[in-house]
């Protein structure tokens, strides 16, 4: 297996900027912050949070890849999971932003549903480009038993990807505040459905 970094540069840029807007935002927040449901989270907490995900993050995807039955798989796809690790954590960082932002009064809660539709559609493009492995994409019995069911699964799961992502924003910013989560959750479900059950019916069709 070929060795380097599992991580872009830019996903590492993305968690130390992550740390310096967080370290002015706690200039500026309440030593208390009032969240959903009046609860009540320390200033700290809120600031540190995710940052300490995103690197576990990026810590994890480093060694996730040498856990895997398949790992020889991943020389045909490094460059995919290396891009995306780095989108995930981008949109990590972004969702991070916008928290902070909220609290301070500078950022709409509407682009955090903005930022997961845009990351699903930078995923979804290059989705055809993996290789069956036991860590990400659509692992169903179908598609790991089945290299042509992972391929054309795979290559549907990025065509409706695109259009996913594309509603999941127009969503975020048509609907209810207090209903955004349906803005994520409602488009994915849908889309991991097709693409599932789709997964059944291509390994079928290849008589497995």
């Amino acid at each position: 297996m070929k060795k380097g970094n599992a991580m872009p540069w830019w996903s590492w840029a993305s968690w130390i900027l992550t740390l310096v807007f967080g370290v002015v935002a706690y200039a500026y927040l309440p030593a208390q912050v009032v969240g959903k449901a009046g609860r009540i989270t320390p200033r700290l907490l809120v600031v540190a949070y995710e940052p300490a995900v995103i690197l576990g993050l990026i810590l994890l995807w480093h060694v996730l890849w040498r856990f895997d039955p398949k790992k020889r798989n991943y020389e045909s796809f490094w460059s995919t999971y290396r891009y995306i690790g780095g989108v995930v954590v981008i949109c990590i960082g972004l969702v991070y932003l916008v928290v902070l932002g909220h609290e301070l009064n500078i950022a709409s809660i509407r682009f955090i549903p903005t930022a997961f539709g845009i990351m699903f559609m930078l995923i979804a493009n290059v989705l055809p480009r993996l290789r069956p492995n036991w860590w990400i994409g659509f692992r169903t019995p179908w598609t790991l038993s089945n290299e042509e069911s992972w391929n054309r699964t795979h290559r549907l799961g990025g065509q409706l990807g695109i259009p996913t992502g594309i509603l999941i924003i127009i969503l975020a910013w048509v609907l209810p505040t207090h209903v955004l989560q349906l803005a994520v959750i409602m488009p994915i479900i849908l889309w991991l459905l097709i693409t599932v059950v789709a997964s059944y019916f291509y390994a079928k069709g290849t008589g497995n």
